[in-house]
């Protein structure tokens, strides 16, 4: 469940363990650590494979293309074929046990591959007998690396490719964010803890719109004692709905005002007691209400954000949560989760871990499943 114990203070750097990655000893900065699959914070798989030897560095013109027609390298794609000491990758053992079968009892794999790469006659016999007397099986990186980190440790066991990500990068390293960003992410979580304090320790979340000064667009509390279905994130999300005439559970009354103030933007995700609590905390540090959707295009686009990557927010308007980050007092559960995939959330926020079921984290990884047809970036702030 996304429901954790009581929010004890509003202070940040409490005593939870910090992720083991290396990054800058800078106390006065606040730490936000991505949540990032498996696949970038553990070292490359390996698989063994079969390699023979080149005495005769001119033969490898001739060589690699037979080997490519007669043994390709399918799933190793990422692997240059030839070692910097001259050793050569003949095939993967199992794919090459597959291909060569078992033969005569007795005979050995050498002597299965010598006779399969004479039958095939593209060879002459003294490189064939070259490369079967020097075999031998090593380990080799299974998959590509896809951080510099993996790379350094692979490309010194066999020489491979790799394409830097900057970005991927920055989120492995946690220096996403420079100063003003990441004092702004704080911000908005220091004033979650605050009103789930005042809410009795309810997990609590807002959800805000980056492209407009991180202008808060709904506000949520958690209220499953009342229903089970009722976690922070739920509740969030219908808000979300609410301002844009949707919603199920907090539907705005027939005989209200109306959620549209003189300022242009849409009130009705956000209850005016919990604005009113903001306001006199924190004055005009913060920004309140949504942008009003769009019947046919009546609100002009939004500028593009500093990162220059326009998604439909920029170019429709609200829909659901696209291009909006949540920031939730405690890790979302996998309920939660799937629901915040679904409403196309951009980034989420959160500080409590939630042990037993939190699914950006804890227990499973959610935001980070590839199958998915939507995927979010998940972070902790501590």
């Amino acid at each position: 469940m996304s429901e954790a114990p009581e929010v004890k203070r509003v202070k940040l750097n409490d005593d939870d363990k910090p992720d083991v990655r290396e990054e800058k000893k800078d106390h006065d900065q606040p730490r936000i650590e991505s949540i990032l699959a498996d696949e970038y914070t553990k070292p490359i798989a390996m698989i063994k494979v079969c390699v023979g030897s080149v005495v005769d560095s001119r033969q490898l013109s001739k060589l690699v293309p037979t080997l490519a027609r007669l043994l390709p390298l399918t799933s190793l794609q990422h692997l240059k074929r030839v070692h910097r000491d001259g050793t050569i990758i003949l095939a993967p053992v199992e794919e090459l046990n597959r291909k060569l079968g078992h033969g005569a009892e007795g005979e050995t794999t050498v002597a299965l591959l010598e006779e399969y790469l004479r039958s095939a006659g593209l060879l002459d016999q003294s490189l064939i007998d070259g490369l079967c007397a020097g075999m031998k099986i090593v380990s080799v990186p299974a998959t590509q690396p896809l951080l510099r980190w993996q790379y350094d440790l692979v490309n010194s066991v066999w020489p491979c490719k790799f394409h830097p990500n900057r970005h991927n990068e920055a989120l492995y390293t946690n220096t996403l964010f420079g100063k003003p960003e990441a004092d702004q992410h704080r911000q908005l979580m220091e004033l979650c803890l605050w009103l789930g304090k005042q809410e009795k320790g309810r997990p609590t979340g807002v959800c805000v719109n980056p492209r407009l000064g991180s202008r808060i667009a709904a506000i949520g509390v958690g209220r499953s004692e009342e229903h089970p279905v009722w976690h922070c994130p739920m509740v969030l999300i219908d808000m979300v709905a609410v301002s844009q005439t949707g919603g199920i559970w907090n539907r705005a009354s027939p005989t209200s005002t109306g959620p549209l103030r003189d300022d242009g933007f849409d009130y009705g995700g956000i209850e005016p007691r919990y604005e009113r609590l903001l306001r006199e905390q924190y004055g005009e540090l913060f920004s309140f209400g949504a942008e009003p959707i769009r019947n046919g295009g009546g609100t002009a686009a939004l500028e593009p954000c500093e990162s220059g990557d326009p998604d439909n927010l920029t170019k429709y308007g609200p829909y659901l949560c696209t291009g909006y980050d949540v920031y939730l007092t405690h890790e979302p559960c996998i309920m939660c989760a799937m629901a915040l995939t679904h409403s196309r959330v951009r980034r989420v926020f959160y500080h409590h871990l939630n042990p037993q079921g939190g699914a950006l984290g804890s227990l499973v990884k959610l935001h980070t499943i590839k199958e998915l047809n939507h995927r979010f970036e998940a972070f902790r702030i501590l």
